[in-house]
């Protein structure tokens, strides 16, 4: 007898509860591995392992007759899940004492959520008292006890900051996560004449849930040391490791060319005659993605957006440029120049690696 809808939907729902339970029964091996890693103090993360793990899946989808892009997707995302729950297994060897200076902004809150996870013990610094971790209301006390030093507070305010916290001589790990670091440069450059001192950029805001391929930039300022320990804290993201100098060129691309494309998206449309509502009922599919980054953009903190436009020395070059591009684009609209912007267009795909 032929099998109804209903029928192969049942089906699909038993499936898909046994594809459940073989996830979690993996997860739990998982943790059993990250468990073993902990005590043996090893990397929670081994990419020559992931990529077999992944080849393994591709190889696989193709006896079962299954795309390979699925597969891959299906690897990555169970080995992201593994990756996570053993990052939540705490390392009582590494165990440090960090104090966070600017604990309760937002990134100084994810800061606190994120090493508490990871078994460290934390206390706040700042103006108020932490509702949720122990509050540290003497920051010399607080810096001579502390095996790091994080300094979470608005570019404006790290100097400052930076130079109390040096004055106390610290004996631990201390570092910055400015999205700018252009002015604090020779303080930074200095301490780590002296101090364990370097400076750290988290490329993602307060809302992420997980550092797993995430990507975290990490400055050198003169102290080998102190990039070292500091990558060691951040163990599971994308870690990329630079000189200091070359931080703020690379994000007058990264974040001063990106926030000032879609903030220039949302300022041409909210000067043009037509609402959001009526441009909606038409979207294509390219707006839809370009509103929905442009409206991540507006939502977010418009003073440190502006920071990172006033404050990097590299940010009006490539503004230049930008505006140079846009002014490209309408003169081979204007003039038919068919030739001009095939060309951009062939260009651009060959930047990113296309054929």
């Amino acid at each position: 007898m032929r099998e109804d809808i209903e029928d192969i939907r049942k089906r699909i729902e038993k499936i898909d509860n046994e594809i459940l339970r073989m996830m979690a029964n993996r997860t739990a091996a998982a943790v059993e591995m990250g468990k073993r890693k902990a005590s043996d103090s090893l990397p929670l993360r081994a990419p020559e392992v992931e990529e077999k793990v992944i080849a393994r899946y591709v190889s696989k989808a193709k006896e079962f007759g299954m795309s390979e892009s699925s597969a891959s997707t299906i690897a990555r995302l169970l080995i992201h899940e593994s990756i996570e729950q053993q990052g939540l297994i705490p390392r009582p060897a590494k165990s440090k004492r960090i104090l966070i200076v600017g604990g309760n902004g937002k990134m100084g809150q994810w800061l606190c959520r994120f090493f508490a996870a990871r078994g460290h013990k934390i206390k706040v610094y700042d103006t108020t008292e932490s509702i949720k971790y122990p509050s540290e209301s003497d920051l010399k006390q607080g810096v001579l006890e502390a095996e790091v030093i994080v300094v979470s507070v608005p570019i404006s305010a790290t100097n400052a900051m930076l130079e109390e916290i040096y004055s106390y001589s610290p004996s631990g790990l201390i570092f910055d996560i400015s999205s700018i670091k252009s002015p604090s440069s020779e303080v930074l450059k200095k301490g780590a004449k002296t101090f364990e001192v370097c400076s750290v950029h988290p490329m993602f805001g307060p809302e992420t849930n997980s550092i797993i391929d995430e990507n975290i930039v990490i400055c050198n300022c003169g102290s080998y040391d102190a990039v070292e320990k500091a990558e060691e804290l951040f163990d599971g993201a994308n870690i990329t490791k630079t000189d200091l100098d070359e931080h703020d060129r690379l994000m007058a691309y990264v974040l001063g060319l990106s926030h000032a494309t879609n903030i220039a998206f949302f300022e041409t449309l909210n000067r043009s005659d037509k609402s959001y509502v009526e441009l909606s009922r038409v979207a294509s599919t390219t707006f839809k993605e370009q509103v929905e980054t442009s409206h991540n953009v507006v939502s977010d903190n418009a003073q440190l957006y502006y920071e990172i436009q006033n404050l990097n020395p590299y940010g009006q070059e490539v503004l230049s440029t930008l505006i140079d591009s846009v002014v490209s684009i309408k003169e081979a609209a204007a003039k038919g120049d068919k030739e001009a912007f095939t060309k951009m267009m062939s260009e651009g795909k060959g930047y990113f690696g296309g054929d």
